[in-house]
């Protein structure tokens, strides 16, 4: 393959601006001038089937099942839980008795001895993880009104606000369409939202944004390196965007 330039509007091609097009991260205006140019170069055409095949390949490492947890390790993670829980059992039945109640048991006092027993459970976990050298986030806490207790936020069930990085990393090479395994659909919402219909995702994942349902697409963009993240509703399709939060240029 000959070398190529820094051109934006024909040869010698930009790698980055073949990136671009394959990616469908292009203006669509720009990008029905640039196809049948590039269609008709062979140095082109070259350029985007390598690239197709990096694609491809990111696409199948997320396919690779998980290895197990090696055996020694899930032994001395069941030996430690076991031995924390003996150790909490001990110390209950040495432990003096506790003070009679008194007749009338106020709504706090109840409360307090609940969040003690439910303390207790998650201290035994904990002292288990740390003694075979595993971290496990907190547990989230109660709401102190007796209300049940908030949902956790993660990468894939999150804010429109917090949509960057988190997200990138979880989605990226999901392959996770859902509604949006139909191509005809999946092209209508990419028009919609100002998108080639010939882009390729280079993750999907299926995602709760603010309390919605939706899909979150992770297309390639400029700079090179950087993504943009487009979050629709089920229902986007041709002339629907349905757009519930996007975000360009995520590193």
């Amino acid at each position: 393959m000959t070398s190529i330039g820094r051109g934006s509007g024909g040869p010698p091609w930009s790698v980055d601006l073949l990136a671009d097009l394959q990616a469908g991260a292009l203006d669509p205006q720009q990008a029905e001038q640039l196809w049948p140019q590039v269609n008709a170069d062979p140095e082109a055409r070259e350029i985007l089937a390598a690239l197709e095949a990096t694609q491809a390949d990111l696409r199948e490492f997320a396919n690779v099942p998980a290895p197990p947890m090696p055996a020694n390790f899930a032994a001395r993670l069941d030996a430690a839980i076991a031995a924390e829980s003996q150790a909490r059992a001990t110390q209950t039945q040495t432990a003096p008795p506790p003070p009679q109640p008194a007749p009338v048991v106020s709504l706090d006092a109840a409360r307090k001895r609940r969040n003690q027993r439910l303390g207790i459970g998650i201290g035994i976990f904990a002292a288990a993880a740390a003694a075979v050298g595993i971290t496990f986030a907190a547990l989230p806490s109660g709401t102190g009104d007796g209300g049940a207790p908030p949902v956790a936020q993660g990468p894939l069930n999150f804010p429109s606000e917090s949509i960057g990085p988190e997200q990138l990393q979880a989605a990226k090479g999901g392959t996770d369409y859902g509604p949006f395994s139909d191509k005809a659909k999946l092209a209508g919402c990419f028009q919609a939202n100002g998108i080639s219909p010939n882009a390729e995702p280079v993750g999907v994942k299926q995602v709760t944004v603010d309390g919605k349902q939706g899909t979150l697409f992770v297309l390639a963009s400029t700079p090179p390196g950087t993504f943009r993240l487009l979050t629709v509703g089920q229902d986007c399709g041709p002339g629907v965007p349905s757009l519930i939060v996007e975000k360009k240029g995520v590193r």
